[in-house]
């Protein structure tokens, strides 16, 4: 892995944000179609697919899995030692609200895990990527700033609140509950909702503390901020606190899971009780 091909993602996921662009906010509605999973697919999220499908195999020429094509089985897909995972546009739901919280998702997975991630905001022509022994970066207005996770203890310094940033839509029972026992032990949260896979940015530039999530996600809504929020300082893991991993199954689907912000705060003495009965 290198920057050189941080850079190209990057670039490819500016051009399927382009093309997402084209059907924002039309006059006339967007049709959409329902998949079987009951989630919204349109065509803005098939021409983003279409770009990523061409482009991605000019930068590695690895296997592509898209959010909007047939995945192979598992028996296919174990032969993958590496391949590119995507979702062309993370956030259907917040594109048709037009709330402007949507992106284009890039990782590179490598035996089970996400070594390289970009993630990319159409809307204002902001980015983030990175990955394992790469660092976390931000781009904006074509130019690269290295991003850090905020340390708990720099946040009990400034007396800031702690921040927990979760879902719009998915989980706030369950997320709001753990809120009200974290304030035990921490004192003032601060809860901010937002879409799609921008809440693993929100944490990787230090922005937020961490993100629990409660509600279904699949492997190409958290391998790209997986990535990003490694290399930033933070983690990715599943209840049990072990990292998510991937092409291990059948289903694509992920287990409930907590982005976590600065790596050495004992996270596991906080969340010892927290997510136990959430499984």
């Amino acid at each position: 892995m290198n920057h050189l091909l941080l850079n190209d993602a990057m670039a490819l996921a500016v051009d399927a944000g382009k093309s997402i662009l084209s059907f924002y906010r039309r006059d006339a509605p967007l049709p959409v179609i329902t998949k079987q999973d009951h989630s919204p697919v349109t065509e803005a999220d098939f021409s983003a697919h279409r770009v990523l499908m061409a482009g991605l195999p000019d930068l590695l020429a690895v296997p592509v899995l898209s959010e909007e094509s047939a995945p192979p089985s598992l028996d296919v897909r174990a032969d993958w030692d590496r391949y590119w995972l995507v979702d062309p546009l993370d956030g259907t739901r917040e594109f048709l609200a037009g709330n402007d919280e949507f992106t284009v998702n890039i990782a590179l997975v490598e035996s089970g895990m996400p070594v390289l991630g970009v993630i990319y905001v159409p809307v204002t022509g902001i980015g983030y990527a990175g990955g394992p022994g790469l660092g976390a970066f931000k781009y904006e207005n074509r130019q690269w700033s290295e991003i850090r996770v905020r340390t708990i203890a720099r946040r009990s310094l400034l007396a800031e609140p702690f921040r927990l940033v979760t879902s719009r839509r998915y989980g706030l029972s369950a997320v709001r509950q753990l809120a009200e026992k974290l304030r035990q032990s921490l004192g003032d949260v601060v809860v901010q909702e937002m879409g799609s896979s921008l809440k693993f940015c929100l944490i990787a530039e230090g922005g937020a503390d961490f993100y629990p999530r409660f509600a279904p996600t699949s492997e190409w809504d958290t391998a790209a901020g997986q990535a990003i929020l490694e290399a930033a300082g933070g983690d990715v893991v599943g209840l049990n606190l072990r990292p998510l991993s991937y092409n291990t199954k059948d289903c694509l689907r992920n287990p409930f899971f907590f982005g976590l912000g600065d790596r050495a705060f004992p996270w596991r003495d906080l969340l010892a009780t927290a997510g136990s009965d959430l499984e």
